[in-house]
């Protein structure tokens, strides 16, 4: 999957990864790889990217709340 984060002013991450965890309004959220399309928010927390093994590979920091949009396999979040 694709995933890009966004910031107001700056881009925090973008690239090919397997997928993510992070905690969404309603509860802990993980997408991976050929997620259907899926909207959502995502509350001020980490942003965990996985490899294909499920494993941790980077943390990402969300500053505030965050809308989640994946479509065609492609994830964008931006504030």
């Amino acid at each position: 999957m694709h995933l890009k984060v966004k910031g107001p002013e700056k881009l925090f991450f973008e690239g090919s990864i397997y997928g993510f965890k992070a905690h969404a309004l309603d509860g802990e959220l993980v997408c991976l790889d050929q997620h259907v399309d899926y909207l959502s928010v995502l509350k001020k927390g980490s942003l965990t990217l996985l490899d294909d093994h499920l494993k941790e590979t980077q943390t990402i920091e969300l500053d505030g709340d965050y809308i989640l949009m994946i479509e065609n396999n492609q994830a964008v979040l931006f504030r």
